[in-house]
């Protein structure tokens, strides 16, 4: 059996995606897997041994450069592109797995001959291949500056039935040794070289058994010799890379590829978030990350709208001191409390959403509220359900007003443009969610975006829009039956601490009554 994985995206993807081939794996310990990669990306074999049997490699810049250049021949990018086909074809592949989700790889799975694809794939002159609810989230959200409740590696194992978890650390070592990722390969992420250097004093004059060494590529030496000595600067590539996170204690990063390499070797992790990084969809995925971004952001009381607002983070949000605080935490094996926040509550709602339960089905909702309150003390959980209960009504007020303020089909149907007055308090209504940023988990999300979209006719309209709208109608629904299923479990749990007793969630079993029991019987 053959099997080939696409992953045509930067050495951070491929690296963070070891989870989900570890994961293929051990489903089919005896298969062979092939890894289609960008031609940059070919260190990353050394990191996937014993995962990937063959790499295979698009060379993306040869090719662009054959189609903009005088000196080349007009189809050879075509030609180049074929014969990779070809060659892929020839390996009879039985499964083949997009990771990637864009244009160009949708097309190349169209081309390449398998018995099963799974994702995003062109065939019979359209797209295909999202007929899983959570392939189509995924698509969705990462497209662009989208909200995401679920981390991507999370995402693609829900997506392809992958089971992945988060690294966990690894056994405890006598390393001394500290070290800093600086730069990053946009200069709006990174923190500043002066702030690292502050950091390194901080580190090395308060906990003097400490050293911290600077992680430097070949091409970044000049610039990081401005500000550290040369003794300070650990010049390597990847594999060098590895070695030494395999000799350190702890690891300070921006958003780099190399967070992701430190992930996956469960080296503790301290992540700074800047620019345009977002770490609710590509934070390191480990247990022994710790994501610092601006003060808003990282509250554990806030809401989490700040954290998904795509507005920048600038440097100067994040001092020395609070990255060293992080430090000291690390250094000093400090177990982070657990916290939970409406973040935790809308991704278990949107979980039963997207594993296809219905809103109808008071068992399924009943076991995640109580799997909820497992990981929420009672007085958190409790905090945060008048939040929740508030606004659950205002998005009800929302849906109903797009709902009602939607022209019907008769009225334009005889229509051949669609102005903005003839929508005027529709577009109103949808503003108002947008400018209210009351919505980080993005149940508004196909409504706002259908109405940016172009459509054929005003007809075309309609259809999505009544579409979408329907589909806001469905998540708000299993929403408010999770909370109200979590209210009820709260109040179990608050009966039986007080000595009254307790009432199974699973219904009137002990009666002999169905499991199906109405919201009245529940209360009671």
């Amino acid at each position: 059996m053959k099997i080939l994985v696409v992953s045509l995206l930067r050495l951070g993807d491929i690296i963070q995606q070891q989870p989900l081939l570890k994961a293929l794996r051990n489903r089919h310990p005896q298969a062979e897997i092939h890894l289609l990669a960008n031609l940059q990306c070919s260190q990353a074999e050394s990191l996937l041994q014993g995962l990937v049997n063959k790499y295979f490699y698009f060379d993306r810049e040869s090719l662009q450069k054959g189609l903009g250049e005088a000196s080349y021949n007009i189809l050879w990018s075509y030609h180049q592109a074929e014969a990779l086909v070809q060659d892929l074809n020839k390996q009879n592949y039985h499964q083949i797995f997009n990771f990637t989700h864009n244009k160009l790889s949708a097309y190349l799975m169209g081309a390449v001959k398998a018995a099963d694809k799974q994702g995003l794939h062109h065939t019979d002159g359209a797209f295909q291949g999202l007929k899983n609810p959570w392939l189509r989230y995924f698509n969705d959200r990462f497209s662009g500056t989208q909200p995401s409740m679920f981390h991507y590696v999370e995402l693609l194992g829900k997506s392809f039935g992958l089971p992945v978890s988060k690294a966990v650390s690894q056994p405890s070592t006598k390393s001394k040794k500290v070290l800093f990722q600086c730069l990053t390969s946009d200069s709006k992420k990174n923190w500043g070289l002066q702030r690292f250097k502050q950091l390194k004093d901080t580190i090395e004059s308060s906990l003097v058994d400490y050293k911290v060494q600077v992680l430097c590529a070949p091409f970044e030496k000049n610039q990081l010799a401005e500000v550290f000595s040369e003794s300070d600067l650990l010049v390597c590539d990847l594999s060098g890379a590895q070695k030494a996170l395999s000799e350190s204690c702890l690891l300070v990063t921006g958003d780099t590829s190399i967070k992701h390499l430190s992930a996956q070797m469960g080296i503790p992790t301290v992540e700074l978030v800047l620019g345009s990084s977002d770490w609710t969809k590509t934070a390191a995925f480990s247990e022994q990350s710790q994501v610092i971004a601006s003060k808003a952001a990282c509250s554990p009381c806030a809401h989490s709208q700040a954290c998904s607002q795509k507005s920048q983070i600038c440097a100067e949000d994040i001092s020395v001191d609070q990255v060293f605080a992080a430090v000291w935490d690390k250094l000093s094996k400090k177990s982070n409390e657990a916290t939970v926040t409406m973040r935790d509550l809308e991704r278990a709602s949107w979980t039963l959403q997207l594993n296809g339960v219905s809103a109808s089905e008071v068992l399924p909702y009943a076991n995640a509220a109580v799997e909820f309150s497992k990981i929420a003390t009672l007085d958190a959980a409790r905090c945060l359900l008048p939040q929740a209960r508030q606004s659950q009504v205002q998005f009800e007020k929302w849906i109903s007003r797009l709902e009602a303020t939607l022209p019907n089909r008769e009225a334009l149907a005889g229509k051949k443009q669609l102005k903005s007055h003839d929508i005027g308090d529709f577009i109103l209504t949808a503003q108002e969610i947008v400018k209210s940023k009351q919505d980080p988990a993005g149940y508004f999300q196909s409504v706002v975006e259908t109405l940016m979209a172009r459509f054929s006719s005003t007809l075309h309209f309609h259809e999505k829009m009544q579409s979408a709208l329907a589909e806001v109608r469905e998540l708000l629904q299993s929403r408010g039956q999770f909370i109200h299923s979590l209210e009820i479990v709260l109040k179990e749990g608050a009966y039986y601490a007080a000595g009254i007793g307790q009432l199974s969630i699973d219904g009137f079993e002990e009666a002999g009554r169905s499991v199906s029991r109405d919201r009245e019987d529940a209360a009671v």
